[in-house]
């Protein structure tokens, strides 16, 4: 089986791709940076996935899955200038990716999107599967762009996952990553209460998602690839306190939304989301505990 990763030289692409590999399908990168991953069934093509006028035909030839990951860091500050950078590099690149593959001969049967648990916005104490509504705010607006882009491909008789993923687990990188290095000061922020619903997913299993997500034609539309067992935010913290001996401060939200703007929403956005879809497949987690979570995180090596 072949699978074309594109945004496959990233955090969450170089693992999928390393996977794959080991499964024993063959798999081609697309990204504009190159890639870490070597093998024999491995191509690799250092590419703008804005720019597919450079992309060449024999690279998708025999696909059976395009997986695309391609998208701009959303933990940092959102300047108009960089809010910009992330809307093109998730809606636009989609868009091309799919008006390059409907001009394809033989088109791929299978194409998977990334997109977020942001489609949600705040839901309060609200349990949230797949069918929820979404919510308002510049993430929410990315990723029902994102989404409606990757629906596209559903027209070419491809079927399309879009993959709702929550913060992902792996010190290595991400959300957890960013958390852990603040804490390495002895302090970390409490953006409000803590009480929000925080999702999660351990990288392992998120891997295991995107691999069922080409394997398993039962998936198509929005999949939530998250943890059956969201927690609050302030026990993520408490359980992260075990590994790094650091003090929580409470820090209103007030004080840095002037600075911060659309991303303070976001801090504090109340999520309690499962994973309705792959619980119907009966989708095993290795991980779906927190506290098994990261203690598999924390012994990495």
């Amino acid at each position: 089986m072949k699978v074309i990763i594109c945004g496959g030289g990233g955090f969450i692409g170089q693992r999928l791709a390393r996977h794959l590999l080991g499964k024993g399908y063959e798999v081609v990168i697309l990204d504009r940076n190159q890639s870490g991953v070597t093998s024999p069934k491995l191509q690799s093509f250092v590419v703008n996935l804005l720019d597919t006028g450079l992309f060449e035909k024999r690279w998708f030839m025999e696909t059976d899955a395009i997986i695309n990951l391609s998208g701009k860091d959303i933990l940092t500050l959102w300047t108009e200038e960089y809010k910009k950078a992330i809307w093109e590099s998730r809606i636009t690149v989609n868009k091309k990716l799919i008006d390059f593959v409907s001009a394809l001969e033989q088109k791929p049967r299978t194409f998977v999107s990334a997109s977020a648990v942001g489609f949600y916005g705040n839901k309060g104490e609200n349990e949230v599967d797949e069918t929820a509504s979404h919510g308002k705010g510049f993430l929410a607006d990315v990723c029902i762009a994102w989404e409606n882009e990757a629906r596209r491909a559903e027209t070419l008789g491809i079927r399309s996952v879009q993959l709702r993923t929550a913060p992902v687990l792996d010190r290595r990188g991400g959300f957890l990553g960013k958390l852990v290095k603040s804490m390495r000061f002895g302090f970390t922020l409490q953006f409000g209460s803590g009480q929000n619903w925080f999702p999660w997913i351990h990288m392992d299993d998120l891997i295991h998602i995107y691999e069922t997500a080409i394997a398993d034609e039962r998936l198509s539309g929005p999949v939530n690839a998250c943890s059956p067992q969201p927690v609050r935010f302030r026990e993520l913290l408490d359980h992260l306190r075990i590994y790094h001996k650091a003090i929580v401060i409470p820090f209103p939200v007030a004080l840095v939304r002037p600075f911060i703007k659309d991303l303070a929403n976001e801090l504090t956005n109340s999520q309690k989301v499962i994973p309705a879809n792959l619980n119907y497949i009966q989708f095993k987690f290795d991980y779906g505990n927190l506290k098994k979570a990261l203690e598999a995180v924390f012994s990495q090596s």
